[in-house]
């Protein structure tokens, strides 16, 4: 049922607006959207001015859309970034799909599986993408923040997910849109994807639009409506980062996957579009089979989808970084993941200039939530 949901969902929003069923449903889906749009006003007024802030920079990465837009690589770049720049950094997220809503320090002892079901896909998949940088999680961002530097003493908390999360003070807001549709049909749910009107975008201090294909059109209306002819935009393109065992990491060579047919597997915002990147590959795929986000196994679809590997005489299940997580550990045997990373090309360098020089805004935050001042944000600036 949720499947099916999802699938309607992203039919609805990303398909012609002029299509007369769609335009049908969303009229009829206003009454709600009204609904929603104030329930979010009320609810950003209400928090307006209980934003606490941490003893060092926050450097929030999110979006206004549902759906992946590419957050994670994001987060995963400038990790690497300030590490590169000997700038000590920790990553706090939500832990969307996990099974508690505490703060927890991730770690991955066992399996992924079950570490994704304690912390959530994401956090897991960053954890085992940076090993040396701490991924905290909790639904109290500020909490988890606190945790992550009494122990570890970072530089800079990385955000992750963060832009509707205005609880935490942060000194740089960085958005990223999907280069292709930035704002969907540009509705607020549920008719359309987005989680809160396009003006908000002027909280930004940056936007990131990812992907191959760029509607410079629907970009140009982007920073209008928000006001950001000021502000820095940047534009970064996925890349093949190589295939990978799920259960070992261990690398497959790409003649390996093409040789034999494999079942593709997706359970991430937008699943048809990694299936026409798989497909692109000139890969061939025996079965595809679509998930929502976040999905949860249960021990019938994992009896199917091995019998549909018996059925289809497929090698491998193909599916993508953020689902490896997530499998049971009879598919996770059978299953090849694709790494995907970004590459901001020529504004590569501008990109890291500008989250390493940005000025910090903290002087309009609150307090810390312990009833004492906080202290300024720290530079990130490292001497050599």
């Amino acid at each position: 049922m949720k499947r099916h949901a999802h699938a309607f969902a992203q039919w609805l929003w990303d398909g012609a607006p002029n299509h007369i069923g769609r335009r049908f449903l969303t009229a009829c889906l206003w009454p709600l959207e009204s609904l929603y749009r104030g329930g979010l006003l009320w609810n950003q007024r209400r928090r307006r001015n209980r934003s606490r802030m941490l003893p060092c920079r926050v450097i929030s990465v999110g979006n206004i859309a549902v759906g992946g837009t590419g957050k994670t690589p994001t987060v995963l770049w400038l990790a690497r970034r300030f590490m590169k720049n000997g700038v000590s950094v920790a990553i706090v997220s939500r832990g969307y799909g996990r099974a508690d809503s505490g703060v927890a320090h991730v770690t991955l002892h066992g399996s992924t599986q079950e570490a994704a079901r304690r912390f959530g896909d994401e956090p897991v998949l960053l954890a085992r993408r940076l090993s040396q940088v701490p991924v905290w999680v909790g639904a109290d961002r500020f909490q988890a923040a606190l945790q992550a530097l009494a122990q570890h003493h970072p530089d800079v908390v990385l955000l992750d997910d963060g832009f509707q999360h205005r609880q935490l003070h942060r000194d740089l807001d960085i958005v990223v849109l999907d280069a292709a549709c930035p704002l969907g049909n540009g509705r607020l749910l549920p008719a359309g994807p987005l989680r809160e009107p396009p003006a908000h975008l002027s909280r930004a201090h940056a936007l990131v639009f990812v992907g191959k294909a760029h509607d410079a059109v629907a970009c140009r209306k982007v920073v209008e409506a928000s006001g950001f002819h000021e502000k820095p935009c940047f534009r970064a393109v996925p890349i093949l980062g190589g295939f990978f065992k799920a259960k070992t990491a261990e690398e497959v060579p790409f003649q390996d996957i093409v040789e034999h047919p494999c079942v593709v597997v997706a359970g991430i915002a937008r699943p048809e579009r990694f299936f026409s990147a798989v497909r692109a590959m000139r890969i061939p795929c025996a079965r595809t089979v679509a998930f929502s986000d976040h999905h949860r196994w249960s021990a019938l679809e994992m009896r199917s989808l091995l019998a549909s590997l018996r059925v289809t005489k497929a090698r491998w299940i193909l599916t993508t970084e953020k689902d490896a997580v997530r499998l049971p550990g009879p598919l996770a045997e059978r299953a090849v993941f694709i790494r995907m990373d970004l590459d901001f090309g020529a504004d590569s360098k501008r990109f890291e200039e500008f989250v390493m020089t940005a000025p910090s805004s903290s002087g309009t935050a609150e307090r810390n939530g312990t009833g004492e001042p906080s202290h300024a944000a720290c530079s990130v600036n490292k001497q050599g």
